[in-house]
């Protein structure tokens, strides 16, 4: 068997704290919400600059009608994008919320795996969260069409002065209270980006403890057909005599079939692990867990490992779970 052993990535272990997640969470909060005044302020003085060149339009030409529906009909079209953006963007702070709460309730029961587990899932949603919303509210407040707008408005009525001056408010509102909504939404990507940095401290990460070095017999069993008939059980053996953050060193017996040497591995402090290899004619793919407390009948960290894969060894092939306990 082949001595090459593909590298893992290495990973620094860093400690979030309650104290740290929730100083990252309120600077979250007070980012978002900073966000939500942007956009109400963006929302109203729209709204406001609006009425005033309605009524700057009162009792003019009829040709300007078209105009100004065209204006209005394209602002509403404006806001509408930029609220939805702006709204999916804040759910980002929802998810920061669950993160912290997460977070807080495996730091106060660490040996809750399952709690950890859940750490994965508002690390990968923090992840995206913020990404895309961003994007599309930073491309959606370009006002080229409002402006062209305002033009053609100001064009068609040149003697209105009152027109002018609303016209000159409303894109300078526009662009600075937009320009504010953006520079705040940023502001709040980075402070998501932040507390997620900081929650992904607390994922399972690459380690050698509990240590897999031993000798573990148990069996395999293949899937039946249905309700189990035609299963096949044969005995299993994974013999283990070093290991590092990305290998272990030792043989694996299915039904009498060796294959020894180098393999790659990854155990996480979940009690995750999984081993691989696909060289010279042997392939191993299995994906299990290792107790990493003790087992109810008393077994130390590390005792019992068990899951499911395939096993392929100079022409003897099985796919199916294994359990073993480590017997020495």
């Amino acid at each position: 068997m082949s001595r090459f052993v593909q590298a893992l990535e290495s990973r620094t272990l860093l400690t979030a704290t309650n104290s740290s997640l929730a100083a990252e969470l309120a600077t979250v909060n007070t980012n978002a919400a900073a966000v939500k005044a942007d956009l109400a302020t963006l929302t109203a003085t729209a709204k406001a600059d609006m009425k005033s060149i309605s009524t700057d339009l009162k009792g003019t030409a009829k040709t300007n009608v078209p105009l100004l529906k065209k204006l209005q009909g394209d602002e509403n079209k404006w806001l509408t994008k930029i609220k939805n953006n702006t709204n999916a963007l804040l759910r980002a702070a929802s998810a920061s919320a669950k993160g912290v709460a997460d977070g807080d309730a495996f730091l106060a029961a660490p040996t809750k795996l399952s709690l950890q587990s859940k750490i994965v899932g508002d690390v990968n949603v923090l992840n995206i969260a913020t990404t895309a919303p961003l994007a599309a509210v930073t491309t959606n407040v370009s006002t080229t069409t409002l402006a062209a707008d305002l033009a053609a408005l100001t064009t068609a009525n040149p003697t209105n002065t009152a027109l002018a001056a609303d016209a000159i408010k409303t894109t300078t509102d526009l662009n600075t209270n937009s320009g504010k909504l953006v520079s705040d939404a940023g502001l709040l990507s980075t402070a998501v980006g932040a507390l997620n940095t900081d929650l992904a401290t607390l994922e399972p990460a690459p380690t050698t403890t509990p240590s897999l070095v031993g000798d573990y017999k148990g069996t395999m069993k293949t899937k039946g057909v249905i309700f189990g008939i035609g299963a096949t059980k044969v005995s299993f053996e994974l013999d283990i005599t070093s290991q590092t953050l990305n290998s272990v060193e030792g043989k694996i017996i299915v039904d009498g079939q060796t294959a020894s040497g180098t393999i790659t591995s990854r155990e996480l402090t979940n009690g995750k692990v999984n081993l691989t290899l696909d060289d010279s004619g042997v392939t191993i793919t299995l994906n299990g867990k290792v107790n990493v407390t003790p087992t109810a009948t008393g077994l130390a960290p590390g005792s019992v490992i068990s899951g499911s894969g395939s096993i392929s060894i100079a022409g003897f092939s099985i796919d199916g779970d294994f359990s073993a306990t480590k017997t020495t």
